[in-house]
């Protein structure tokens, strides 16, 4: 994919770049003096290697916090959605509560009705007779 072909071109690219002058400086050792120039370029090898591998570990590290900000916006994206959810399912249980009352409400206001159209003259359903309420 073009974009771990480009991070390998970054890696690589700031892994190589800050050692070219040294590696002229090398070039010109060999020619000058051969005994020297070999121990010379064992070191720099040895501080290329270290140095790849601290660019390599910058790279990664930089790409886990890009990836930790995605999760984190990730993650409150997602707990905005939850509280919002909660408070919809919150307000439809109150409304549900409210129309469960209103309905009990009702039922025993149409059996009350009920039992005194049906039983004009006998305790209807809360106990009380209409000859008592004409009282």
């Amino acid at each position: 994919t073009s974009t771990s072909q480009h991070e390998e071109v970054t890696r690589h690219s700031l892994a190589t770049e800050p050692f070219q002058p040294i590696l002229k400086v090398l070039a010109d050792l060999e020619r000058d003096d051969p005994k020297f120039a070999f121990p010379a370029a064992r070191l720099v090898g040895f501080y290329r290697r270290l140095w790849e591998s601290c660019v390599s570990k910058h790279i990664d590290v930089q790409k886990i916090e890009q990836s930790n900000e995605i999760l984190k916006e990730a993650g409150t994206y997602m707990r905005k959605e939850r509280d919002g959810l909660q408070l919809r399912h919150d307000k439809q249980l109150a409304r549900l509560r409210f129309f469960e009352q209103a309905l009990e409400s009702s039922r025993e206001r149409l059996t009350s009705l009920l039992d005194d159209w049906n039983y004009p003259y006998s305790p209807n359903l809360a106990g009380l007779t209409d000859v008592a309420r004409e009282e």
